[in-house]
Order: structure tokens, then sequence, then C-alpha cells
């Protein structure tokens, strides 16, 4: 009996490596299925216990993603449900001794720590509850609703240009068509007058042999008058281009001119500038030098004033000298050469002040002898840039003629060529228009469809989770908005 259940211990394993080789390829499977017979036939014979045996077969079997996943599923329900009894056991725990201790007397502090403690225990809440997933959610679900509308409104905008381009393109499709059938239309009815003037000339020519004999002298005077018609239209032709020519002229006098009359402004406005520059520097001159004449001005009377009162009181000081003794006299020579000194002081700061006034001056006339030189400069300047960029605007003028010209010649011959491959192109865009717009049609049912296959799916997936959470416990106000979700819109 051993030995038959380790042979099958072997077959079941050996199933089980075939059966998790089946999801690679099939030559693995084949290379599998051989090794494992090799395997199968080669290895002894050994006999173990049946504990032994159960346990070989668990640690041997092969998981698939699909068992993974529903283990791991298994042992996170299990988790769930342990951690929500112990929940409940430790909230139970704590409700019997908070009423343990509400049935016991409570002293006044007792009482203080209690309200102190349910303040925290309020707060600490609060702030549990503001850091809360549903919480979280609730702001993640705002801010993503202002990202769909800002989408949705770029969207709009979006598609508000897709449909003028649409419209200009339209409006242009129909404006070329327009001028393609009013081409054909002139195209025709020149084709017909060319028809009825082969048809008249083809006349006249059989009028003419007809005639020839009869007519001759007739035949040389319409030759001539027709002669004297082309010449009549070779001239009108001529004059035209002459016109066009005198008209381009014209056009380049009128711009030369502007730009002349520009310059001349510009240059006005520049003299107009320096010639107020100048103005205000005479002016802030003008000023500086009456500031500077008031305050000598100003010295020179308060020394004047000072030198009166200094010989008001040098005369005092010798009248009572005369009545004073040897000590009075030498009063009178000390404060005679202390005038000298304050008068001596005062012609020294005169002259210190206007030697400061001279070498502001000077500094003055240097800045303004620079800034001139700087000027002239800068006018300089502006007069060659403005000759360098006559210069290039004349080369640009002539280039812009020949340009026109060649442009002109080439338009007229691509015109008949753009305008046969019109028409093939507008029936090639309307053929591709309705292949696209069926194509469209079609993916946008495939769409409808998957998405109505999608939310059913996700519809039930959230059902077996709420059904799944109500089962293990959870308050059901912790799943309102879970049931209050709108999938359809997080799909979208």
């Amino acid at each position: 009996m051993l030995k038959r259940n380790i042979v099958a211990t072997q077959s079941s394993t050996l199933s089980n490596q075939e059966g998790g080789d089946d999801g690679n390829s099939s030559l693995h499977g084949q290379l599998g299925k051989r090794v494992g017979k090799r395997m199968a036939t080669k290895a002894p014979l050994v006999v173990v216990p049946e504990d032994e045996l159960e346990r070989i077969k668990a640690e041997t079997k092969i998981l698939t993603p699909a068992d993974l996943e529903a283990l791991e599923a298994k042992r996170e329900a299990d988790q769930e449900h342990q951690r929500l009894t112990s929940k409940a056991r430790k909230d139970h725990m704590l409700k019997l001794s908070e009423e343990a201790a509400q049935r016991a007397p409570k002293s006044e502090i007792e009482q203080i720590f209690s309200a102190e403690k349910h303040e925290i225990l309020r707060r600490a809440q609060v702030l549990k509850d503001q850091m809360h997933d549903s919480v979280k959610l609730m702001k993640t679900l705002g801010t993503r609703a202002q990202a769909f509308t800002i989408r949705d409104q770029q969207l709009k905008v979006k598609k508000e240009l897709e449909d003028e381009h649409h419209i200009y393109d339209e409006k242009m499709n129909t404006l070329m068509e327009i001028e393609r059938l009013e081409s054909l239309k002139r195209q025709e009815h020149r084709d017909e007058e060319k028809k009825k003037k082969r048809y008249a000339d083809r006349k006249v020519l059989e009028d003419q042999i007809e005639d020839r004999r009869r007519q001759r002298l007739k035949e040389s005077n319409e030759i001539a008058q027709e002669a004297q018609e082309m010449l009549t239209k070779i001239q009108r032709q001529q004059e035209e281009e002459a016109e066009k020519e005198r008209a381009k002229a014209l056009r380049a006098q009128r711009s030369m001119e502007e730009i002349k009359k520009f310059n001349e402004e510009t240059l006005q406005r520049r003299q107009e500038v320096q010639r107020k520059i100048k103005e205000e520097e005479d002016q802030v001159l003008a000023y500086q030098l009456k500031k500077a004449e008031d305050l000598k001005r100003r010295e020179e009377e308060e020394a004047q004033r000072r030198h009166e009162a200094e010989l008001r009181c040098a005369k005092l000081r010798s009248m009572q000298e005369k009545m004073a003794n040897e000590k009075a006299e030498l009063d009178e020579l000390r404060a005679k050469r202390a005038a000298e000194a304050r008068e001596r002081q005062a012609r020294e700061a005169d002259l210190a002040l206007a030697r400061k006034q001279k070498e502001e001056m000077d500094e003055l006339r240097r800045a303004r002898n620079a800034q001139a030189m700087h000027r002239e400069r800068a006018r300089v300047k502006e007069a060659t840039l403005q000759q360098r960029e006559y210069e290039s605007i004349m080369v640009q003028v002539e280039s812009d003629k020949a340009r026109v010209k060649a442009e002109d010649e080439k338009r007229k011959l691509a015109s008949m060529a753009h305008r046969r491959v019109l028409q093939s192109q507008i029936e090639e865009k309307e053929r591709l228009k309705k292949l696209a717009f069926i194509k469209k049609q079609e993916e946008g049912q495939a769409l409808k469809e998957e998405f109505a296959r999608e939310l059913e799916k996700l519809e039930k997936i959230r059902l077996e989770e709420v059904g799944e959470l109500v089962e293990a416990g959870v308050n059901p106000l912790y799943l309102s908005e879970m049931k209050a979700l709108v999938i359809e819109k997080q799909i979208r």
C-alpha cells in the first residue's frame, strides 16, 4: 500500500508539473513530459509515512497566479477579521472600564482631568477624522472634478476649433469649386467663341475662294483693314503695358517719398529732443550760477555785518580803554588780533568757496562736452544706419519686383495643372470622408458596447466588495461614499 501511495504521489507530482507547464509553449510541455517520464522510470522507491507524504504534496503543489491571488485575498480577509475582532474586544474592554470609572465617584481634580482628557480626545478625533481616507477621497474627488471640468472645457475648445477648421475647409472647398466651375464656364465660352469664329472664318474663306477673281480689290482692302486693327490692338496692348510700368514707377516713387518723409520727421523729432535737452541744461546751469551768486552775496553781507559789529565793538573798547589801565590796552590788542584772525578766516572761506564753485563749473563743462560728443556720435551712427536701411529697402524692392514677376509667370503655368488636379482631389477627399465616417460609427458602437460591459463588471465587483465588508462587521456609515460613488463618472 505504501508503494502504491508513493507511485501515486510521483504521478500527481508529475501531473502538477505538466499542468504548470501548460502556460508555456508546447515545446517546453513536451520536454517536461519526457523529463518527468524519465525521472519516473529512474527514481528509486522509498517508503515514507503518510503525514510526510501529505506534507510533500502540500509543498510540491504548483500554484497558478489565480490561486496565489485567492490565497492572498483569503489571508488578507483573515487578517482583517482578526483585526476587527481584536478591535471589538478592545472597544468592549474600554467601554467596561469607562462604565466602571463613570460609576465610581470622582473628585474635583479627577473631574478636571476628565474634562481635559475629553477635550484632548475630541480634538484628536477631529484630527483623525480629517486624516481619514474618506475625507481625503472627498478632497481628491473634488480636485478630480475640477480637473475633469477643465478637461471638458479644453475638449470643448478643441472641438470648437476643429469645427471652425472644418467650416473653413468646407468654405475653401466650396470657393475653389465655384472658381473651378467659373473657370470651366469661361473656358467653354472662349471655346465656343473660337469655334464660331472658325466657322465664320471658314465661310469667309469659302466666299473668298469662290469670289477671288472678282473681289481681289475687296480682299486687299479687308487684309489692310485687318492689319490696321491688329496694329491698333498691338498698340493698345503696348499702351496698357506702359501704363502698368508707369503705375509701378509711381508706387515706387511714393514709397521713396514716404521713406524720405519718415526720415525727415525722425530727424526733426531728434533735433527737438536735443533742443529741449540743451534748454534744460542751460536752465540748470543758470540756476546753479544764480544760487552761487546769492550764496556769495549773503556771505559778503554777513562778513560786512560782522566787520561793522567788530568795528563798533572796537570803538567802544577804545572809549573804555581811555579810562582803563594797562590791562584794558592789552584787552584791546587781543580783541584787535582776534578780529583780524576772524577776517583772515572769512577771506580763506571765501577763497575756498570760489575754488569749489570753479571746480564744479569745470566739471559741469566737461560733462556737457562729453554729452555733446556722445550725441554727435549717436547722430552719425543713426544717419549711417538709416542710409544702410534705405539701401537695403531699395535692394529688397528690386528683388521683390523680380520675384513678383517670376511668381506671376510661374502661377500662370501652374494654374491649369492645379485646376486639373483639383477635381480629382475633391473626389478623393469626399470618398475618404465617407469611409472615415463609416469607420467612426463602427468604432463608436464598439466603444459603447465595451463601455456597457465594463460598467456592468465594475458594478458587480463593487456590490461584492460592499457585501463582504458588511458581513465582516464594518460600520455602514464608512461605506456611504463607496455606495454613493458613481462608477460611470470614474470610468469617464
